[in-house]
């Protein structure tokens, strides 16, 4: 009797032990999933909803909030006061409230505690996020980003906001990594970014319609509600953004002669 009542507790035993290793990588899997596999965003999805500088009605009050941080180049108190007012007028600006505006700008390096970019994801704190939008970005804003994506592993997710970054000065892979799409301007006297003897000769400047530029990528955050993923609607989706003022095309690597999935640039038309 003992040895008929020992062998069906291996078999049960087996079967647990089975159970659990088959729950285990079901959720290995499903965390990989989650990571990897961002939500589709189809081109039709917005266009249906009229991208327009009116479709999106004036907001009194917003759980969520979009984060937008002005660096490098974007950061000139009387420059950041009139485009924060221009967005203010139509979303709200966040007090620190769930009930305050949809806006939640940051001035780098002036907002940042001893001026380090690394100070990102404490300053968000607690506000949940609809979107990301780095202006400027400084050096290592990609591992700020990254941290943000740490504290959603640690609740088996991904991002599930969008990140854009215009114009950054962070490290061109880095950056890439860690966000939707990264938005260049071509350089004054060159042709393409791709030219890297015109490189050392130009400057490049101020864009002059960023807030309009802001504004449609604040609307095109709250139609989605989701991140970009890099597929081959990613073109598409940044060209309505910046509008039909810009033509869009892709990064190319100088070295590599490389095409970038999510780096773009624009010149006007």
């Amino acid at each position: 009797m003992n040895d008929l009542i020992l062998k069906k507790s291996k078999k049960v035993f087996a079967r647990i032990f089975v159970a659990t290793l088959f729950c285990v990588a079901f959720i290995s899997c499903q965390k990989k999933f989650a990571r990897n596999e961002a939500p589709l965003v189809p081109l039709d999805f917005v266009s249906e909803k009229n991208l327009a500088s009116d479709s999106i009605p004036a907001w009194h009050h917003s759980l969520k909030k979009i984060c937008i941080v002005f660096g490098y180049g974007y950061n000139e108190k009387n420059y950041v006061q009139g485009i924060v007012e221009s967005l203010a007028k139509k979303y709200g600006l966040d007090d620190g409230t769930s009930d305050s505006g949809l806006i939640f700008p940051l001035v780098f390096p002036d907002d940042f505690p001893g001026e380090r970019i690394s100070r990102l994801p404490s300053l968000i704190g607690d506000r949940e996020l609809a979107g990301l939008i780095i202006v400027g970005a400084p050096e290592n804003t990609n591992h700020a980003i990254a941290d943000l994506e740490d504290e959603w592993d640690a609740r088996e997710n991904m991002i599930p906001y969008p990140v854009y970054a215009f114009f950054p000065q962070d490290d061109v892979s880095g950056i890439e990594a860690t966000s939707n799409f990264v938005l260049d301007q071509v350089l004054e006297g060159s042709g393409s970014m791709d030219d890297e003897s015109d490189k050392e000769e130009v400057t490049q400047t101020q864009v002059a319609d960023l807030d309009s530029l802001l504004d449609h990528a604040v609307e095109y955050m709250l139609l989605t509600e989701h991140p970009l993923p890099p597929d081959e609607n990613l073109l598409a989706h940044v060209s309505r953004i910046v509008g039909d003022s810009y033509k869009v095309s892709r990064y190319i690597d100088a070295q590599s002669g490389l095409q970038s999935v999510n780096h773009f640039v624009i010149e006007r038309k």
